[in-house]
């Protein structure tokens, strides 16, 4: 068997990974297949038989950057495979639904509510009946939320030096209160995911997306919580295929200039 071969059965073993022991019809994807044969050998080899199978990061880390990436990209087709594949591979309707809650932050309330539309209906095709309980306590008042946020920020970001100078319109003033009663201290606080998936959900989002400012920060703290360098890096080794190389190469740079710069 040449070595291409072994790649390729490596990527059907990840194939039958996430269809929880069998290779699940391609559906829509099988009439790709048919029109470009070597894309689909392309993608079992690199993709599903070498990216998938390498080891810095775990199966379930591994679908939650695919995850995140589709949602914000707004790939419907993909995240409704993903959504599936995710359960397979071990992630929980809860932590799913989670995940989707973060991604909105990054993609917008539309594809944050596409995605959870899409969501429930991979679950009642599969049996599931899952709603996330309500924790949004609306008795807490906003001063409580933007402390709890503010807490959670000082400790998830470490001492990073601010920036960015104080904002001189009103507008801008209550743009940074808003987003950190609801962003941090009514999002980032919730269970369901730890802050490692979340760093990794948000880090995959900037990158996706092209946002290297906020990716600086978010690389820095990906750092400070113990990610290694070769996880980070794996992450936008990942994204690659999902997100496509410009924006996979052009977040490696900025997290490389990180690591070698501060």
């Amino acid at each position: 068997m040449s070595e291409l071969d072994a790649r390729y059965e490596r990527g059907q073993d990840t194939r039958r990974l996430f269809g929880g022991g069998a290779i699940t019809d391609p559906g829509a994807m099988g009439a790709a297949w048919e029109l470009a044969p070597d894309l689909e050998r392309l993608l079992g080899e690199a993709l599903f038989g070498t990216i998938w199978r390498r080891e810095a990061l775990t199966p379930v880390q591994r679908e939650i950057i695919t995850l995140s990436t589709l949602v914000v990209r707004d790939h419907d087709p993909q995240l409704r495979r993903h959504l599936g594949n995710a359960l397979h591979i071990g992630l929980t309707p809860e932590q799913i639904v989670e995940l989707i809650i973060h991604a909105t932050w990054y993609g917008g309330a539309p594809a944050g509510i596409n995605a959870l539309t899409l969501c429930k209906s991979v679950f009642e095709e599969r049996g599931i009946t899952f709603t996330l309980p309500r924790r949004h306590d609306t008795q807490e008042t906003p001063e409580h939320l933007f402390e709890q946020g503010n807490q959670l920020r000082q400790h998830y970001m470490g001492n990073q030096p601010s920036t960015r100078p104080d904002p001189p319109t009103q507008a801008e003033r209550d743009f940074g209160r808003i987003s950190g009663e609801y962003y941090w201290g009514a999002t980032w606080t919730r269970p369901g995911l730890d802050l490692q998936s979340r760093c990794l959900c948000t880090m995959t989002c900037l990158a996706a997306l092209g946002r290297h400012s906020p990716l600086r920060s978010h690389i820095r703290v990906a750092l400070h919580i113990r990610l290694t360098q070769d996880q980070i890096i794996e992450v936008f080794m990942h994204l690659m295929f999902y997100g496509g190389i410009p924006f996979a190469r052009e977040a490696m740079d900025v997290a490389n200039e990180i690591f070698i710069h501060g």
